[in-house]
């Protein structure tokens, strides 16, 4: 009889290490919680007005996500610059071009994954502080994180902890607003060419209260691959202040990337959701997947993108090389 529970009690071992390999096998979620590691996934801008908002009345809410909405729900932290303000708010910025989204928009971009947007942008403030005022409530209500906004003088990085690592996230926009100096309520944060202290001195502060800190710029000339010396400058201010990646946004295209004391910058990641893809260049785009530990970046994943009708996919193998192949000579300055 004894011998007989001996072997149960073998064979329900034998069980539990099957079913717990198993899972790390096949749930890498699981498998990344035991082992102390996440998955960072970040994307370029997301705009949900004009031609996206067309496709949407068509398609649905979730068209733009539909074909990487598996890759946002199989990692651990999703993050993307949302390039318009969520508000239903009528009185505008006097601009050109002005964007907005219906503030019901955050729970699609829940269900596709995302965990923080990105506020620090050229559209952000489109509709006055009241519709920046309007983003960041839909977001809170959502329980999705923000960067890049907040009253003059609170505005503070984000903060998400998973698997036992705490991740830090800090955004800035190059470009100040056009017409609003004057009026009160929130704002985004800026980083201004030469009077980077501020700048240095949040970026440190932020540094050590994480274990991995993403710092996110809008920035660099529309439609230019290449990199101008001030997001050089930048850059690399931020990663000697303590930053563990450097990710840039608003010039449509892809830009160079480099390595720089060891974290990865790169400069431009290009459109994510967006509708006007008619320059050469603004239908490609990468989402870069960060594998991220206690001690620092483990692994850099670039998934090539391209962009059709509004809705981002990944493209057959050979212009998912192309991709690649353009981000490389985008990059050979950093060579």
């Amino acid at each position: 009889m004894k011998v007989g529970k001996k072997r149960l009690a073998a064979a329900a071992i034998v069980a539990a290490i099957a079913v717990v390999t198993y899972a790390f096998s096949f749930n890498h979620k699981i498998a990344r919680f035991f082992s102390h590691e996440l998955v960072i996934s970040i994307a370029g801008d997301i705009m949900l007005d004009r031609g996206v908002a067309g496709q949407i009345s068509q398609n649905g809410a979730l068209y733009p996500f539909e074909n990487v909405i598996g890759v946002f729900t199989e990692d651990d932290i999703t993050i993307a610059n949302l390039e318009c303000p969520l508000t239903a708010a009528e009185v505008q910025m006097t601009k050109e071009i002005v964007f907005k989204a219906d503030p019901k928009s955050v729970d699609t971009l829940k269900s596709a994954g995302f965990d923080a947007l990105m506020l620090a942008n050229n559209h952000a403030m489109d509709y006055l502080p009241v519709g920046l005022a309007d983003t960041m409530t839909a977001l809170d209500s959502a329980g999705l994180y923000y960067a890049g906004a907040g009253d003059p003088g609170e505005i503070k990085p984000c903060f998400i902890r998973r698997n036992g690592i705490r991740v830090g996230i800090i955004s800035y926009s190059l470009f100040p607003p056009d017409t609003i100096n004057e009026l009160s309520g929130p704002d985004i944060a800026y980083v201004r060419e030469g009077h980077l202290d501020d700048m240095q001195s949040e970026v440190a502060s932020a540094a050590a209260q994480c274990d991995f800190l993403i710092v996110y710029y809008h920035w660099g000339i529309e439609y230019r691959h290449d990199v101008s010396d001030i997001q050089i400058e930048i850059a690399h201010a931020a990663v000697d202040s303590g930053a563990s990646a450097v990710i840039g946004t608003h010039p449509h295209v892809l830009q160079g990337r480099e390595t720089y004391k060891g974290a990865p910058v790169y400069y431009s990641i290009g459109n994510f959701v967006f509708d006007n893809q008619i320059p050469d260049g603004t239908d490609e785009t990468v989402i870069l997947q960060f594998t991220v530990g206690k001690n620092g970046l483990l692994d850099v994943r670039e998934l090539p993108v391209v962009i059709n009708n509004c809705q981002p996919q990944f493209p057959d193998a050979q212009k998912a090389a192309e991709i690649i192949t353009n981000l490389e000579r985008y990059s050979q300055r950093f060579d």
